[in-house]
């Protein structure tokens, strides 16, 4: 199936979507839910005996086209615990020219938790994109997220020799900055064999949890030594930030390895 080109910025989306989570009684309640455009939450779970509530970000589009702009703000309260995900991939289709533009930000507060696990960003060749999530913690919040990306389609053969790709990842806690990196490899050089970036492997994946300590650091290091020569994968401790990054050829074994 061919992805649809861009057809200008008159053409593009423009979608906000605004979440609020809140404690009602034993369990945790989707109580603000805003949007703008085609970016939305149809209704939230409480599977989890915990009480902890499961929302599903869905893009009616199917798929993120040059010129779109699509932000996320979610706020967790105090006593609240949420799970935000993604029903399939995020795909951004190749861009006549124009960058795709997908924010991200979280907030949580003092004595909530936050499980940030959205399906992978998936580049297809041409694609231009700019993919930044802010995560931020007060007090004592905490929070399990990871990010995955795949440049282009390696089942199908599709490698990611023409677009661009800036990814921006930030954590801070009241205020002050815990983690910033990013992602902004050169198209043509993306996928180089000798290791130069991204040791030629089209995926790659981040994984952060906060509240971790030395034998948190020392298990995971554990279960990452045990992985499949297929996946390069490390883990470190940033305060009580755990930090794992890991690149596979493709998406599938980075996901199981964050699962564990």
């Amino acid at each position: 199936m061919n992805a649809p080109l861009a057809a200008g910025q008159a053409s593009a989306w423009r979608a906000r979507l605004e979440l609020g989570f809140a404690p009602r009684g034993q369990r945790t309640r989707l109580v603000g839910n805003h949007h703008t455009g085609p970016l939305l939450v149809q209704r939230a779970f409480n599977p989890e005996a915990g009480g902890v509530c499961h929302a599903y970000l869905i893009h009616p589009p199917a798929g993120v086209v040059g010129g779109d702009q699509l932000e996320l703000e979610a706020r967790v309260a105090s006593g609240a615990a949420a799970l935000i995900t993604t029903p399939s991939a995020t795909r951004f289709y190749r861009s006549s020219g124009a960058t795709a533009c997908l924010e991200q930000r979280l907030r949580v507060a003092p004595g909530a938790s936050l499980e940030w696990l959205p399906q992978e960003n998936l580049l297809f060749e041409g694609a231009r994109a700019r993919i930044s999530t802010r995560i931020e913690l007060e007090g004592d919040a905490r929070f399990c997220a990871w990010e995955l990306l795949c440049l282009g389609r390696p089942a199908c053969g599709e490698g990611f020799a023409h677009g661009e790709v800036d990814q921006r990842l930030e954590v801070t806690r009241d205020g002050r900055p815990l983690l910033r990196e990013r992602l902004r490899p050169p198209a043509a050089g993306a996928l180089r064999t000798d290791g130069a970036l991204l040791r030629g492997l089209a995926a790659s994946a981040t994984l952060l949890a906060s509240g971790a300590s030395q034998a948190v650091l020392d298990s995971v290091r554990a279960l990452l030594g045990a992985l499949a020569a297929s996946v390069v994968a490390s883990a470190t401790l940033l305060q009580d930030l755990l930090v794992c990054r890991l690149l596979a050829p493709h998406v599938a074994p980075l996901r199981a390895a964050c699962e564990r």
